[in-house]
This record gives structure tokens, C-alpha cells and sequence, in this order.
């Protein structure tokens, strides 16, 4: 009896399945949901996990329309964008109830996969899963809501979550400072995939500064094409000093502006890749746009980051971090990220550069992304 016991134990963990919701808006939520699986199925590889975005689950037609519009207020109206975004910051989600929308049709959906555990990486993913917990007609299903931005915004905050992975013991303390019970957050950092997790990294290979550049989730980057350029005639006058590599991403007119119709000379253009984690390995320091999870990527990498002053919401949380930390440098134009470079190949950008690496690891001290998987199965 006590073995068909142990077998039953063994034969119900095996068949747990968990939904993972996330959301395209940005590259971020996706990326979380993936190295989320990833430390789960590390964990057990039994386990089955479903990784799904909630606005497909649930009105379909609506998803590509509602992430072009969220593109375009990002990039052309960021102050509209903002404003909605830090009224939501202290406004109890409670009484927001744009995401019931989507919970008719997720509700049947949920109800489908009958899952275990659900996972949320975006905030109104997370509501729709409340909304579902507290109907009476359902069966409570225990949840885990992960914070993809170093803010404590309680857009993401929902009764009766049963976890939340928060990026730092900063937004943790703000939280619970809300009124939030301490013992429900868990400081992972924003997950991401476990190749970032660079060891023995060696820097100024072949004795110069070597940079990326790296636009963000959509290949847009923070400076226009004339910055490259001129930052392609300066390398040539400091072959021996500097090194620089641009990943355009998704953006495939940029790509071909620079390797075709105009090529560059000093500077080694690639597009789409998949070994982001090797070529954050191979450089000194990253020039990028401050989304969460490149943020947590570069910290995981120890790779200090360049970033331009940004102008949306979350962004502008990210770039307080990494001044605060003192992880990275912000600069506000063109002309200023020139300067930085005059900085590196003059060898005034040492000691700032020491600094930064010794302050990278004493963040990366304090998250603890590994015990995502442990985490998890405290629900299950």
C-alpha cells in the first residue's frame, strides 16, 4: 500500500502541467516566459509547460493591432504612453478593469489546459488569472506573477497571488513598504536565459575596448544612422584600441543600408542572431536600449551598459536603477556618446570602467534567478 502510495506521488508530479501567459509587447515578457520554462524543466523534465500569449487565448484578431499601437505611442507619443503609465503605478488594480476583455474566452481556455500552476509575465495577464481565482464557478488555481522592470508599480499587483518574482531587493522593500506581505516575493532578478550566466568572462581582449551595439527588441536603436558613420571613421583612426560590433536585429533596412548600399569599413555589422549570449561574452561593454530583460541580461553577463536617457515609463525605471547601482552610463545625445568613446580609446574611462564591474557583481550577488525552479515547485 505504501509503495502504490509513493508510485501515485511520483506518477501525479510527472503529469503537472503549467501556463506560462505572457504578451508581445516588447521582447521582454516573451524572453521571461522562456527562461522561466527553462529553469522549470532543469527542475523536472516531465513537467508539461505551456507557454502562451493571453491575448491569442483569448481575442486573437486584437493582438498584432494592440502591438503596433503600442509601438507607435512608445515611439511617437511616449509622453501619452507615460502618462497612463504612472497613473496605473499607484492606482489599486483592483478597479482597473480593462483586462476583463479577455477573461471570458482565457476563462475557457484555462478550463481547457487545467493547468497546475499559472504563471503570469505581464500585468494584465496577471488580472485575467485573478479575475478566474476568484470565481466561485472555479477552482482556485495557484499563481505566480513575475515583474519584468525594476518597478513597483501596482499594475502588476492582484489579491490573493500567491508569489510574485520581483528583479531586486529594492522593488521587494517597496512592496512590502505598500503594505504587501514580505513573505510572497522572491528576488530573481527578470529571468532570463541561463547562457547570460557568463563565468570566467576575460575583458579587453586583444588590449582594446570592445562594444556592442545592440538595438532593442524590434532593432531600433537610440542614435540615427550618421552616429554609425562617424563612429565607423573612428574606429579606423583607433584600430588599436577599439573594437565594434552592431547587431541590427530585426531591422533588416538598417542591416542593408550598412552592408550594402553603404557599407561599413571598421565595423562588423550583424544582423538577426542566436548567440547573443557569446557576443555579450566576447565585449567589454554594451550600447543598448534599457528594456528589463536585456537590463538583467548585461547583469548576468557582467557587461556594464550604455544607454541614452530614456523616455518611456518602464525604461525610465530601468535607467534610475542603473545610475543608482552605478551598473552603467547614461547619456543624453549623440555628441555625449561621442564623448564616451573619446573616453575609452584615451584611457580616461578605466577607472569609471572597474567601477562598474565591481558594482555588477555585487548586484548579481543579490538576485537569484537559479532558484526560479525551486521556487516554483513550492506551488505545486
Amino acid at each position: 500500500m505504501v509503495l502504490f502510495l509513493i508510485g501515485g506521488d511520483i506518477l501525479n508530479n510527472i503529469n503537472k502541467t503549467i501556463l506560462i501567459l505572457t504578451a508581445q509587447f516588447g521582447a521582454g515578457h516573451v524572453s521571461a516566459a522562456n527562461a522561466i520554462k527553462e529553469y522549470i524543466l532543469e527542475k523536472n523534465p516531465n513537467y508539461n509547460i505551456v507557454i502562451q500569449n493571453f491575448i491569442n487565448a483569448s481575442i486573437p484578431r486584437i493582438n498584432n493591432p494592440m502591438v503596433k499601437m503600442y509601438e507607435r505611442n512608445t515611439k511617437y507619443v511616449p509622453e501619452l504612453y507615460n502618462y497612463y503609465y504612472y497613473a496605473k503605478k499607484n492606482f489599486n488594480s483592483k478597479f482597473d478593469i480593462t483586462y476583463k476583455i479577455y477573461t471570458p474566452k482565457l476563462t475557457e481556455y484555462i478550463l481547457e489546459i487545467k493547468p497546475d500552476l499559472i504563471i503570469s509575465t505581464f500585468p494584465s495577464a496577471a488580472g485575467c488569472v485573478h479575475n478566474f481565482n476568484s470565481k466561485k464557478e472555479n477552482t482556485p488555481i495557484p499563481c505566480i506573477t513575475v515583474i519584468t522592470d525594476v518597478v513597483d508599480s501596482l499594475e502588476w499587483i492582484f489579491p490573493n497571488t500567491d508569489m510574485y518574482f520581483v528583479p531586486t531587493y529594492e522593488i521587494k522593500h517597496r512592496y512590502v513598504q505598500k503594505g504587501l506581505n514580505p513573505d510572497i516575493f522572491r528576488v530573481t532578478g527578470v529571468p532570463t536565459d541561463k547562457r547570460f550566466n557568463i563565468k570566467d568572462k576575460v575583458y579587453f581582449q586583444d588590449g582594446k575596448y570592445n562594444v556592442l551595439l545592440m538595438g532593442g527588441g524590434r532593432g531600433l536603436f537610440d542614435f540615427d544612422e550618421d552616429f554609425v558613420r562617424w563612429l565607423d571613421e573612428f574606429c579606423d583612426n583607433y584600430k588599436d584600441k577599439l573594437h565594434v560590433t552592431i547587431v541590427t536585429g530585426k531591422n533588416e533596412k538598417l542591416f542593408n543600408n550598412l552592408t550594402v548600399k553603404k557599407p561599413l569599413k571598421n565595423i562588423e555589422v550583424l544582423g538577426f542572431v542566436t548567440n547573443m549570449p557569446e557576443l555579450l561574452k566576447d565585449n567589454d561593454l554594451l550600447v543598448t536600449k534599457p528594456g528589463g530583460a536585456t537590463l538583467f541580461e548585461a547583469i548576468n553577463a557582467q557587461i556594464p551598459i550604455i544607454i541614452k536617457t530614456p523616455k518611456v515609463g518602464q525604461e525610465i525605471e530601468n535607467s534610475k536603477f542603473i545610475i543608482d547601482k552605478g551598473i552603467g552610463i547614461v547619456y543624453n545625445n549623440d555628441a555625449e556618446l561621442q564623448e564616451i568613446f573619446d573616453l575609452m580609446v584615451n584611457g580616461d574611462l578605466d577607472h569609471r570602467f572597474n567601477f562598474m564591474l565591481e558594482n555588477l557583481v555585487h548586484v548579481k550577488k543579490n538576485i537569484n534567478p537559479e532558484k526560479i525552479g525551486d521556487y516554483v515547485m513550492e506551488l505545486l
